[in-house]
């Protein structure tokens, strides 16, 4: 999926794209589904950045996931994707594409630079947010009561 994802991208001649990797946000509805399948690994809040990996995927390993993204970032900023998308004939400043382009393969916003993107499990701290207040549904609520010890 993260081969196809880029080469969809090269295809359409996007100027630009930033993958990042799906954040369970406190307080969303992923995150509570998350909270109720125990699929939460992590909750040092400063890892919930779309660029560390703070839960188990469903459908494959941390590592893979991490792969993926990294692989997304190097097929689409390849030198190759660069100039089979370089804006000979059109008005975009060829300047700016440029700076941009180079700024992602350099990987200063790709996550290629984040040290251990596979967050450490935590404990679960003492308070978990509250579940929104639409759609209320009876296992969430069950949820908080247990996590928040009502």
């Amino acid at each position: 999926m993260f081969e196809e994802t880029a080469q969809f991208n090269i295809d359409a001649n996007y100027d630009v794209c930033a993958y990042s990797v799906f954040t369970p946000y406190p307080g969303t509805l992923a995150w509570y589904e998350m909270l109720k399948q125990k699929r939460l690994v992590s909750y040092d809040w400063n890892k919930y950045d779309q660029g560390h990996i703070v839960y188990r995927p469903m459908s494959l390993a941390p590592e893979q996931l991490r792969a993926g993204h990294m692989l997304a970032y190097e097929r689409f900023y390849s030198l190759s994707s660069i100039l089979r998308r370089f804006p000979t004939n059109s008005g975009r400043s060829k300047i700016y594409w440029s700076t941009y382009n180079l700024f992602f393969r350099k990987g200063e916003v790709t996550g290629r630079f984040i040290e251990n993107a596979i967050a450490e499990p935590t404990e679960v701290p003492g308070h978990v947010a509250e579940p929104p207040l639409m759609p209320e549904r009876k296992d969430w609520q069950e949820l908080v009561k247990e996590n928040n010890h009502y």
